[in-house]
């Protein structure tokens, strides 16, 4: 809802009032649900939204997928909205948050979400603990690759941030641990900002 009906028409009122602005859209955590979402209200031809970096999504890894792989009728909350961004759609995940990992599909199993054995069950898996899912061509790099040879312009893109997102302890894991230079050269190389 806030993503929804609260940042995205108030992007969409923004760039109507100053046409040459250009969107970075970054969010950690729920944060990262919250960009995302705003883009429900991005209309479909619109090119303001320059890239969203996504540390450590709370929501479905299968979210951006047109066709979910448990049910190929049905596609993720925001199937084909990437296509949205003027840029890439970057989901930077890390095995060391175990908020992820293990409290997010187990929150999905006790809300009903899932069938899985305690709830571990795929099919609820955060963007932000092992990346985009089920999104034809979506590439999958290292953080070092990425900022080595870059992103790609547009699309969706899962970028192992494993090497710097490791540290902070018991419940959460690295899931916080997301002050790192490496992951702000990130952000700013998806916005393609400095060329």
């Amino acid at each position: 809802m806030v993503g929804e009906r609260g940042l995205g028409p108030v992007l969409a009122q923004l760039a109507a009032a100053r046409p040459a602005l250009r969107f970075h859209l970054i969010g950690h955590s729920f944060g990262a649900r919250v960009v995302s979402f705003s883009l429900r209200a991005v209309p479909d031809r619109a090119r303001y939204v320059k890239s969203v970096t996504l540390l450590q999504g709370a929501f479905s890894h299968y979210a951006f997928a047109d066709r979910l792989p448990h049910d190929k009728g049905t596609g993720g909350a925001l199937r084909g909205l990437q296509r949205r961004v003027d840029g890439p759609v970057v989901a930077c995940h890390s095995p060391y948050d175990s908020a992820l990992k293990i409290f997010y599909p187990l929150a999905s199993r006790m809300a009903g979400d899932s069938a899985g054995l305690l709830g571990f069950d795929e099919r609820w898996g955060a963007i932000g603990h092992d990346g985009v899912q089920a999104v034809p061509g979506a590439p999958r790099l290292t953080l070092d690759t990425a900022l080595r040879e870059g992103l790609p312009a547009t699309g969706c893109v899962s970028v192992d941030a494993g090497s710097v997102v490791r540290r902070g302890g018991a419940p959460s894991g690295a899931h916080s641990d997301i002050c790192h230079e490496e992951l702000a050269r990130l952000v700013v190389d998806a916005g393609r900002m400095g060329r």
